[in-house]
């Protein structure tokens, strides 16, 4: 995700970081709503509940849901909202597809561990926020943390004169979230392991051929285009 050093200038992280600044973490379930901007444009859904954490898409219903009851062995299902169908995946399919993940990292939209090589900077938008600035790995960043949500309010990159930006808007309605991962428990779900067993299913096999059982990135990445960035979330 990358961002322009002219539009940097013109939009200064005060005036991009909106007026979405919550100060205290909902109880029970909650989301926030993103808006990305530059490369790929859409809305995208961040659903906490409990242990779990799901990025949605809702534009085309895909999302990636984590559960996190045994941190060390999370479960992962890929969901298909217009097919109401769902992948389900467990610790040992996510090590053979050399998936590396955290629940920190997840829950902090993978965002968490650029702020120990970041440079924290100055800024007046949201008082229970952090600004942070910096190059890492070719990749300029600008991040606006929430010290109450433990996410990302704005994250904008820059690289190889390419932009994007993801902005956070506004929560999301606990109802809409426990009605999500309701819906989602109640699809037709799939194991991985026997994915390869069911090719005749017409589902399966379009998923096969537009790579989408093979855990190569994050829906929240595939489903708008681009990976968030390679800054070692995760592993393949």
């Amino acid at each position: 995700m990358k961002f322009l050093s002219t539009l940097l200038l013109l939009f200064p992280l005060a005036a991009t970081a909106g007026e979405f600044c919550p100060s205290a973490s909902p109880a029970d379930a909650w989301g926030v709503q993103y808006q990305l901007s530059g490369d790929k444009q859409g809305t995208l859904l961040l659903l906490r509940q409990q242990q779990q954490t799901a990025f949605y898409n809702p534009d085309n219903q895909i999302s990636e849901w984590w559960k996190f009851d045994n941190p060390s062995h999370p479960q992962f299902s890929r969901i298909f909202g217009q097919a109401q169908r769902r992948i389900d995946y467990y610790s040992g399919d996510l090590r053979t597809l050399g998936v590396k993940v955290s629940q920190e990292g997840i829950k902090s939209f993978s965002a968490n561990h650029l702020r120990q090589v970041l440079t924290k900077v100055p800024q007046d938008t949201c008082a229970h926020a952090q600004a942070y600035e910096g190059q890492y790995q070719q990749v300029h960043y600008r991040l606006l943390w929430s010290n109450t949500l433990n996410i990302p309010l704005l994250l904008q990159t820059e690289v190889n004169g390419k932009t994007n930006r993801w902005q956070a808007q506004q929560f999301v309605d606990n109802g809409q979230v426990h009605s999500l991962f309701q819906q989602w428990q109640a699809y037709q779900r799939t194991d991985f392991a026997d994915v390869g067993d069911n090719e005749q299913d017409p589902f399966l096999a379009k998923m096969i051929n537009q790579g989408f059982v093979e855990h190569s990135e994050h829906a929240v990445y595939d489903s708008h285009g681009h990976p968030l960035s390679n800054h070692g979330s995760h592993s393949h």
